[in-house]
C-alpha cells in the first residue's frame, strides 16, 4: 500500500465510514483514513477475485482488518481464509498478497511506520503466490 501524505489524509479524531453491505458494495475503494509519519490507515475495497501483486515493506509492518466480504490473504508461507472480523499482520519483509472472495472483500490496511521512500513497498511478481 503506497505511503500516504498527512494531507492527503481525513486525519480527524474521529471517521466514521460507511459502505452498504445490503447492497454486496464490492467496488474499488481506497479511501485514505489517516495518515502520520508513524502510521497509515487506508480503507480498501476490491472486486470479486482481485488479487494485489505479491510485495513487502522492507521496513514496515502491515495490519488488515477485514470488514465485509471474504478474501484469501497469504502472508509469508501461511495462506489464510479471512471474513469479517479477523485482523492479519505481516511483518516487515515478509511477502504478502491478497485474492478477494467471490462477493469482494472491504478491509482496513495500516503500515507503520509510514514512509515515503523509493523502496517503501517492493512489488515481487515473480514470487506470486496465487493459486497455491
Amino acid at each position: 500500500m503506497p505511503y500516504v501524505a498527512d494531507a492527503d489524509a481525513i486525519n480527524a479524531s474521529r471517521v466514521h465510514v460507511e459502505f452498504d453491505q445490503s447492497a454486496g458494495d464490492a467496488s474499488f475503494v481506497r479511501l485514505k483514513l489517516l495518515a502520520s509519519a508513524s502510521l497509515r490507515i487506508v480503507q480498501l475495497g476490491f472486486e470479486p477475485g482481485f488479487a494485489t501483486i505479491p510485495h513487502y515493506h522492507p521496513g514496515a509492518g502491515e495490519f488488515f482488518h477485514v470488514l465485509w466480504g471474504s478474501g484469501r490473504f497469504i502472508i509469508g508461507e501461511d495462506d489464510l481464509s479471512a471474513v469479517p472480523g479477523d485482523l492479519l499482520y505481516a511483518a516487515p519483509g515478509v511477502i504478502h498478497q491478497i485474492i478477494a472472495g467471490p462477493d469482494g472483500l472491504r478491509f482496513l490496511a495500516g503500515v507503520s511506520p509510514n514512509e515515503d521512500r523509493a523502496d517503501e513497498e517492493i512489488q515481487v511478481p515473480d514470487a506470486s503466490v496465487v493459486g497455491r
